[in-house]
């Protein structure tokens, strides 16, 4: 386990790198937040970064964020990052601040008709495959047009961006490239009208790759070995 200043120093660094990544790209470092990726760490060191400033989490599983999200602070805001399969969507709440891996049809009619019966409205993001990846979750960009169109009819699901991850052995100018991808396809999905959603939100960089992100619009990244050091 990490000590105390061990992940403040960490925190600090990667807010420091963050800033120099938005000065680069002539970006406001503010309309980038940070997700610490809490998955596998325990409720100790969460409570370290916590400590140290952090208010917003990330957890890949359902079970860890039901483990974890009632021992911390109430002002903590939680985020889903990992694929979410449809029967743990019955047990989420409120207090999931937002989905990153809304990714297939079944999920989007699972979170609404969960959403409509416990009086919720998600906020999400579309998981796309910019890398064109097999291994990886994530519709291909040709789909995400009609994937949004149906969002209409789901009044209980609001989709406020995209999110992808990078392939894994990918080169730099690789990972930029799945990054500028959603950037651009956002970019053009912008000038048409979808309702029920807003996408204002960009989720991708994660600890080795986030400042190429940053560079290419990311608003939220997600970054755990960073902050948490190699579990």
């Amino acid at each position: 386990m990490l000590a105390r200043a061990g992940i403040e120093q960490r925190l600090t660094e990667v807010r420091q790198r963050i800033t120099q990544a938005a000065a680069r790209s002539k970006r406001d470092p503010s309309r980038i937040r940070l997700l610490a990726v809490s998955k596998i760490q325990p409720i100790s060191v969460i409570e370290e970064a916590y400590g140290a400033g952090q208010r917003v989490f990330a957890e890949n599983r359902v079970q860890e964020w039901l483990e974890k999200a009632p021992a911390l602070p109430d002002d903590c805001q939680w985020h889903l990052v990992g694929r979410l399969q449809t029967n743990k969507v019955k047990y989420l709440d409120q207090n999931v601040a937002m989905i990153h891996s809304l990714d297939r049809f079944p999920l989007l009619e699972t979170l609404n008709a969960q959403g409509e019966r416990r009086g919720i409205v998600w906020a999400t993001l579309v998981q796309v495959n910019t890398a064109r990846d097999p291994a990886k979750a994530g519709l291909m960009p040709e789909e995400v047009p009609d994937f949004l169109s149906s969002v209409r009819e789901c009044s209980h699901v609001r989709v406020q961006g995209l999110m992808t991850i990078g392939a894994l052995g990918a080169s730099a100018t690789e990972t930029q490239g799945f990054f500028r991808r959603l950037r651009e396809l956002r970019d053009t999905l912008q000038s048409r009208v979808f309702p029920g959603v807003d996408l204002q939100e960009l989720s991708m960089g994660m600890s080795q790759d986030f400042e190429l992100a940053i560079e290419e619009g990311a608003t939220l990244i997600r970054v755990g070995t960073q902050i948490f050091g190699k579990r």
